[in-house]
């Protein structure tokens, strides 16, 4: 009889509790990409990926800011954040927590000058792309490590920097 007694706080709490979020299925990241999403209403933060909006994310009136996320993990086609931050004349932390936001609104300005895109996500890995444009559009297709896998305009490669500076080139 005792140990009935004892089991049923724990089964208790355990009911009383929400369960944790469930762990993204891709790998960890560890990457800057800048929010590229040219709604002026601000760019949404999910709870899950296509999930309730949890924030938005606004840049300030001075239109030289602008914003830039850590990235942690990767769902498919949604990164899992855990800060925002402004980044200009109003430099400083917008957001903190995790949340998620879709590809197709992060992103970059352009390439570092002579930072290699290679075949895989290993610095080891063979160079695929030289000499490329470094103030073209960059997209970003996946993360894995301090890696970013993009597509620009002569292929698809793996680089650890993207130019996320908006007020100059970073050639």
């Amino acid at each position: 009889m005792k140990i009935v007694l004892l089991t049923v706080p724990l089964l208790l709490s355990a009911v009383g509790s929400p369960p944790p979020p469930p762990p993204p299925a891709g790998p960890a990241c560890n990457v800057m990409m800048s929010v590229i999403d040219p709604d002026p209403g601000g760019t949404n933060v999910r709870k899950a990926p296509g999930g309730a909006v949890i924030a938005t994310l606004r840049t300030s009136r001075n239109v030289d800011d602008w914003l830039e996320v850590h990235i942690v993990a990767q769902d498919g086609d949604w990164f899992l954040i855990d800060r925002a931050d402004l980044v200009g004349d109003d430099s400083r932390t917008v957001y903190r927590g995790r949340g998620y936001m879709h590809r197709s609104v992060l992103g970059a300005d352009g390439l570092i000058n002579g930072e290699p895109i290679r075949a895989d996500h290993d610095a080891r890995s063979r160079q695929i792309l030289a000499s490329e444009d470094p103030d073209q559009q960059v997209h970003v297709l996946a993360c894995w490590g301090d890696f970013m896998q993009i597509r620009v305009k002569h292929g698809i490669g793996w680089t650890k920097s993207l130019c996320l500076n908006q007020r100059t080139t970073c050639a």
